[in-house]
């Protein structure tokens, strides 16, 4: 079944608004991304709707007075979508997906409340429109709240966490043109850092990603709000790609002589991979890809520099074209690169699959192409490119069934509630 799309005059009437780009200059057709947040739906039948409702109200009205989405009202989204007779609530992905075309939207959010008793849960999943897929979910969980602190500072945190706005954005009282809370060393057992070997753990924390100073689709710089997550020290290697060929059946990478990595090659980064194979290994080992923001915050830390290490470049601590290797190294070859949480290789050897779409950063006031095309976004740099693609806020963006000499990738993991 499809569904047609709203009529002209009712398009004329949200473009009416004046939803732009903050920052956009006058005359310039600039729209910032359009976001139809759904009703967040009971988990029981013990819950309210009324309550979870109002909750849905409060998610759009935080994230609406940022400016940096448009968000469609309810009472729109539920005329549009009884005017075209589209079955709704809906419940899965390609519905949601289906939703979201019709009503012209970049982004859906959808997602669950629960209240028991004096305990609260809530889970958001932000859906990109036109690649059809989850690009965010967030859980968080509460306890003893009144409706006053759901719908308060408690509130506005999940929702920094599902949009990587700034808290201070959301709302009067998170206090609206201060700065955001400076990251804070966390005491973290040593049980939680140590819980997956070969993984450094990522304590959650503000941070800038973005440029000015790089190519147009790095600006503008802008504050997120980073959940505490896992990452693997090195970039995966072809041993450890190896162990997946064999267990899964997966095709190994083209270069590979009868399904065999080739001599001496077992500890450097597996590459010819595409952001499919990429994804695949991760989902076989339990994990995930990191995000564009995981990335830069694990490349560079809470303060933003140019390379993991610093703002200056240095040939003995990345395996760039510079080096005069001219070829991937061994994982951890320098460790005397490394980030500020311990993590190696983030700026040269391969560039590393993400899992974000090439999109346009808040409060872009150029539009590329290019952000229109589902590209997937590669980081670091490589051995066969020079510095300027190593830093830390450079996106590579290409098809994600594309493979590359060196398309290479690393692991991540969500770490547990604390």
């Amino acid at each position: 079944m499809s569904w047609i799309r709203p009529g002209w005059a009712l398009l004329g009437f949200i473009a009416s608004l004046g939803w732009l780009v903050p920052g956009t200059p006058a005359g310039e057709i600039q729209l910032s991304p359009l976001l139809v947040i759904t009703d967040l739906r009971p988990m029981d039948e013990q819950t309210s709707v009324t309550e979870a409702q109002a909750f849905s109200e409060f998610i759009r009205r935080e994230v609406d007075r940022t400016g940096l989405y448009r968000v469609l009202s309810r009472a729109s989204m539920l005329s549009i979508l009884k005017a075209n007779s589209f079955p709704y609530p809906c419940h899965e992905l390609p519905c949601f997906a289906a939703m979201g075309r019709l009503l012209g939207a970049d982004q859906v959010m959808a997602g669950y409340f629960k209240r028991q008793g004096a305990q609260i849960e809530v889970t958001l999943r932000v859906i990109d429109v036109p690649g059809a897929l989850f690009i965010k979910t967030v859980h968080r969980y509460g306890s003893n709240l009144t409706s006053s602190e759901l719908m308060g500072e408690w509130g506005r945190q999940l929702i920094s966490e599902a949009f990587q706005i700034e808290k201070a954005l959301l709302g009067e009282e998170s206090g609206a043109g201060t700065t955001s809370p400076a990251t804070q060393p966390e005491a973290v057992p040593d049980a939680v850092k140590n819980k997956y070997p070969g993984m450094i753990y990522i304590p959650e924390g503000w941070t800038v990603i973005g440029s000015n100073s790089g190519d147009p689709g790095e600006m503008p710089p802008h504050k997120v709000h980073v959940a505490a997550f896992y990452i693997s020290r090195y970039e995966v290697t072809n041993q450890e790609y190896a162990e997946f060929v064999h267990a899964t059946g997966h095709a190994p990478p083209r270069h590979w002589t009868d399904g065999a990595i080739p001599p001496g090659l077992e500890t450097h980064p597996v590459n010819w991979v595409s952001f499919v194979d990429a994804e695949a290994y991760c989902l076989w080992k339990g994990g995930r890809l990191p995000t564009e923001e995981e990335w830069e915050y694990a490349a560079h830390g809470p303060k933003p520099r140019l390379y993991p290490w610093g703002d200056t470049f240095d040939s003995n601590r990345a395996n760039t074209w510079e080096s005069n290797r001219h070829d991937t190294a061994p994982v951890g070859s320098y460790p005397q690169g490394e980030s500020p949480f311990g993590v190696e290789d983030m700026a040269g050897n391969v560039f590393e699959w993400v899992n974000s779409f090439f999109r346009a950063y808040p409060g872009a006031k150029i539009h590329l192409k290019e952000f229109d095309r589902h590209l997937r976004v590669l980081r670091g740099g490589s051995w066969n490119f020079n510095a300027y693609y190593a830093r830390t806020t450079h996106r590579f963006a290409r098809s994600g069934a594309e493979i590359g000499r060196s398309f290479g990738f690393r692991f991540a993991r969500d770490a547990d509630p604390r």
